[in-house]
């Protein structure tokens, strides 16, 4: 059966067995950086794994020691098993999409999806056929004889993947691929990508700073902080269970409130609710909560006051200010005709369940 007459597509292209990644005590430092502080994670076969967090804490690092351009000052990278930390890059057996799309711009469109192919002296025929079956698969299998500079930024990038995919790497490498997109195309993009990933079944390691595309396109996602490991768990874990005050801050909207700890409660707004998880051993703390999480009245009975609102579609977002200047963000469903507007004086409450703590906040 030929290349033209396999059906569908995906099946194909996909690998025999998903690449199972370990990566094991990390390090690397670039002068007085450390970059990587003995990262231990492992990427399960055919998951897509994200990395996210703030600039610099090593995500991208970590990305590139996988890929094989840039190698640790201790620890390994193993893939299926195999101790791959010293093996060159160009014999990971590994394709990457990066930011920027790399694209040859003297290529047509389908002879860049089929570069790769090229090099490793696959026939013309068997690589023409191939390319034509990833464009199709990307949908792109119209612009074949393009060239990079008539297509969209979108296209350009969908090509970008196509290539990736040509060789039937081990694992598939995502280096902040979207972060150059507008909104729109961006949205639609990493649906692509997920839906690709999922149909081929390929391991696959995404690097990006945005928590949307994290959680919404991950298998799971690990947090990272300083080129240590705060938390990798699936998204709805991280997102109602943070591990820590840092995971909880960084993925979501999340805000602070006084409190004061006592026998494992923690007394906030008037109400005495259990704690969480570990508590700090200061008496004087931060409950971390969630807009969604935050009751709001329109009584005027609590001193507090709403000082701005924002309308997000399904919700409207309240900032509101307490009697002794707090700040804290709640989520109201904006069909609500009753939802208070600035300037409006409010009694805050929290739902009767365990909350996140943390230290005081200076």
């Amino acid at each position: 059966m030929t290349l033209d007459q396999a059906a569908p597509p995906a099946a194909s292209l996909a690998r025999d067995k998903a690449a199972h990644v370990e990566f094991r005590s990390l390090r690397r430092e670039f002068g007085p950086t450390v970059a990587l502080d003995g990262l231990d994670l492992t990427v399960q076969p055919g998951e897509l794994l994200a990395l996210l967090g703030p600039s610099g804490c090593g995500k991208t690092t970590a990305l590139r020691m996988l890929a094989g351009f840039e190698h640790p000052d201790s620890g390994a990278v193993l893939v299926d098993g195999e101790d791959i930390t010293r093996v060159p890059a160009h014999r990971r057996d590994a394709g990457m999409v990066f930011q920027s799309y790399s694209l040859f711009p003297h290529l047509t469109v389908l002879d860049n999806v089929a570069f790769g192919l090229r090099m490793r002296k696959v026939r013309t025929a068997e690589r023409r056929a191939r390319a034509a079956e990833l464009l199709d698969l990307v949908g792109l299998g119209d612009k074949g004889e393009r060239y990079p500079h008539q297509l969209s930024g979108g296209q350009q990038q969908r090509v970008a993947l196509a290539r990736a995919l040509a060789l039937r790497p081990r694992v598939l490498l995502l280096d902040e691929p979207l972060s150059a997109l507008d909104a729109k195309v961006r949205l639609s993009l990493r649906e692509e990508i997920r839906r690709l990933q999922q149909e081929l079944g390929i391991t696959t390691l995404f690097v990006t700073h945005d928590q949307g595309e994290a959680l919404s396109m991950a298998d799971r996602v690990a947090v990272m902080r300083a080129g240590r490991l705060e938390q990798c768990a699936a998204p709805a874990e991280l997102y109602n269970r943070p591990a820590t005050a840092f995971v909880a801050e960084f993925v979501g909207t999340m805000s602070r409130i006084p409190g004061r700890l006592s026998g494992g409660t923690v007394e906030v707004l008037g109400q005495r609710l259990p704690v969480d998880g570990e508590a700090p051993a200061a008496a004087e703390v931060d409950v971390l909560v969630r807009p969604e999480s935050v009751r709001v009245s329109a009584d005027g009975e609590g001193g507090a006051r709403v000082v701005a609102t924002a309308f997000l579609g399904a919700t409207v977002r309240l900032t509101v200010r307490l009697a002794d200047g707090t700040e804290l963000k709640a989520d109201l469903p904006a069909h609500d005709a009753a939802a208070p507007g600035a300037g409006s004086a409010v009694t805050v409450s929290l739902p009767e369940r365990p909350v996140l703590v943390a230290e005081r906040a200076r």
